[in-house]
């Protein structure tokens, strides 16, 4: 099976599911892969939307419902909860529309606000609204990112199969390394607290 089959059989889902875990880097992926003909940018679009729109409600409405237990649960979190709290309390609109774009800010942001108490129906709103501009914003960059390469490269057809798996890889790895580190940090932060607590 080449690349164009799978992608053609499998490319939507994991758009779908790169999006979930780590979105800037599979919607720009997905772009440039749109650019180069392996898959359809309107269907990559609102593959792309979807995943974040669901995604965000998800995590929104485990703050709505659950916030309190997760803070006092694991208490590093209140300070990451009160710079995003006064954030929200200066520019409500503008931080639910713009969070996303805030890096590895979305899962936390988006339970803040559910902490928060906005109502479900205003945020599922904006929710839409931040979902399909930031799913344009990073499309494009893909996309025309494709646009540029290929003008850079006579003939692209040479280059672009090692291209789309070293992406592929690098974004795996990235993924990886990312959420290793992340999980260091929090342990560290979980233990600090311990130790702040138990002094």
């Amino acid at each position: 099976m080449n690349i164009e089959q799978v992608l053609d059989q499998y490319g939507y889902w994991a758009v779908f599911c790169g999006v979930c875990m780590e979105g800037p880097l599979t919607l720009t992926m997905a772009g440039f892969l749109a650019h180069q003909g392996y898959l359809n940018i309107i269907g990559v679009f609102f593959t792309a939307f979807v995943a974040t729109f669901l995604t965000i409600e998800v995590c929104y409405f485990i703050g709505l419902l659950a916030g309190q237990y997760l803070l006092a649960r694991w208490p590093a979190w209140h300070r990451r909860y009160s710079r995003f709290a006064a954030m929200m309390e200066r520019h409500k609109a503008l931080f639910i529309l713009g969070f996303r774009f805030i890096y590895g800010a979305q899962t936390f942001a988006s339970m803040a606000i559910g902490i928060g108490k906005i109502r479900p129906s205003y945020f599922s709103a904006m929710n839409a609204a931040g979902a399909a501009l930031w799913t344009l914003v990073f499309l494009l960059v893909g996309y025309f990112f494709g646009h540029a390469f290929e003008m850079l490269i006579d003939d692209i057809k040479q280059h672009e199969k090692p291209l789309s798996l070293v992406l592929v890889a690098a974004g795996i790895i990235y993924y990886l390394v990312r959420h290793l580190v992340w999980r260091r940090i929090s342990k560290d932060k979980n233990v600090s607290c311990e130790r702040e607590r138990g002094g």
